[in-house]
């Protein structure tokens, strides 16, 4: 699967999953008593409003702590949508695990610990599967919707030495970026036809622009823009090389970063 949205790694969206999933939870319980709920919460002392309001607790305070461990951690734990999927299960699960031994103490211990967790599975995935899925759709969809208007204003100004803009190019026109000696060629895109502009500059010095862009290092000479690769290919030698939706153009590929490239595509 390819890469997540930027919107889902944002903050404010750690916020929604937070706080949306907390509410979702404590109505659908109140208002359905699902799973048997009514009768496993009272215990016999009216305690179920009190049981659901302390697992709800639970939640808030769980997705708290997970959520913003995500926030600082996803670029490293969660690069695609498998991972994704299953940090979110890893969410579930410690959930679970927290509900049954409330659960279990409550009761006084009379059923077993791992029959509640079999119960509390329902209670997490069942139940906060909904807000998860929706927030999910609503962060991809208004992804979608954004990610014309930002390529059409994404544009890469590319300073000299002298920290002059020497020329300006769209980020989806730029094919990559080659060092040679004490200058860096710009291949791009210009109606169509490939051209070539020298810039005096370094590789160390353009690197954070071509990060804040997301182009990536492919060889230790060469910066790639991603949406361009069609095929990473190998030679009888082992020699890897990347090849671009434009004719006759491959770029050679370094053997340490080929996994993370092919992750990335």
């Amino acid at each position: 699967m390819s890469n997540l949205p930027d919107i889902l790694r944002k903050y404010t969206t750690q916020l929604w999953y937070i706080l949306f999933s907390t509410v979702f939870f404590f109505v659908f319980m109140v208002a359905y008593q699902p799973f048997g709920t009514k009768e496993a919460f009272d215990m016999g002392r009216n305690l179920q409003i009190v049981n659901v309001a302390i697992l709800t607790s639970i939640v808030l305070v769980a997705l708290f702590i997970l959520r913003s461990l995500f926030y600082f951690l996803n670029k490293y734990l969660c690069k695609n949508w498998w991972q994704y999927i299953g940090w979110i299960l890893l969410e579930f699960t410690i959930l679970t695990y927290f509900f049954a031994l409330y659960l279990y103490l409550m009761g006084g211990r009379e059923i077993p610990y791992f029959e509640q967790v079999a119960v509390c599975l329902q209670y997490t995935f069942l139940i906060l599967m909904y807000p998860y899925f929706g927030i999910t759709i609503v962060c991809v969809v208004v992804s979608q919707q954004r990610e014309p208007v930002t390529r059409e204003r994404e544009t890469v100004r590319f300073l000299d030495a002298n920290r002059q803009v020497k020329i300006v190019l769209l980020k989806d026109a730029i094919l990559y970026v080659q060092a040679d000696e004490n200058y860096v060629k710009v291949h791009y895109l210009d109606n169509g036809k490939v051209k070539t502009y020298s810039l005096r500059s370094t590789m160390r010095a353009i690197a954070p622009l071509m990060e804040q862009f997301g182009l990536f290092r492919c060889q230790r000479s060469y910066y790639v823009n991603l949406s361009h690769i069609v095929a990473l290919r190998k030679d009888p030698n082992d020699i890897i090389s990347a090849e671009l939706d434009v004719p006759n153009i491959t770029i050679p590929v370094s053997r340490k970063v080929y996994h993370a490239l092919s992750e990335r595509l």
